[in-house]
């Protein structure tokens, strides 16, 4: 796995990590309907996505020149919040609204179609 696929892996299971916990509770009481992507949530997502995809590829290079494993960990930590600040700073989205639609996209092929038509344009 090249280091910018690693850090894109360790940045995204650490968001999701981070919204699984606080929506366990939730989820084991009760069955959660599918959500929907308004088109205003689809487009703050790929501005978002396309801002954190550049940190991921800058930060690609860091990681590549790091010598160690404690040094790569304070790398991945530095774009983790660097990340999280840009899905922050765009607009109409939030960090926890940015991993839901994430997570929706992983498992939902029309959402994942939308999303990809959206990126490509």
């Amino acid at each position: 796995m090249t280091n910018a696929k690693l850090l894109a892996t360790a940045v995204t299971a650490a968001m999701i990590a981070a919204t699984s916990i606080a929506v366990a509770p939730a989820t084991a009481q009760q069955t959660i309907a599918p959500a929907t992507v308004s088109d205003l949530e689809l487009d703050a997502f790929v501005v978002a996505y396309k801002e954190v995809t550049a940190i991921e590829q800058g930060y690609g290079t860091r990681l590549q020149d790091a010598s160690g494993d404690a040094e790569k960990q304070a790398i991945i930590g530095e774009a983790q919040v660097e990340m999280a600040q840009a899905v922050e700073d765009a607009p109409n989205i939030g960090v926890d609204r940015y991993i839901e639609i994430l997570q929706l996209a992983q498992t939902d092929p029309e959402l994942q179609a939308q999303l990809t038509t959206r990126l490509q344009d």
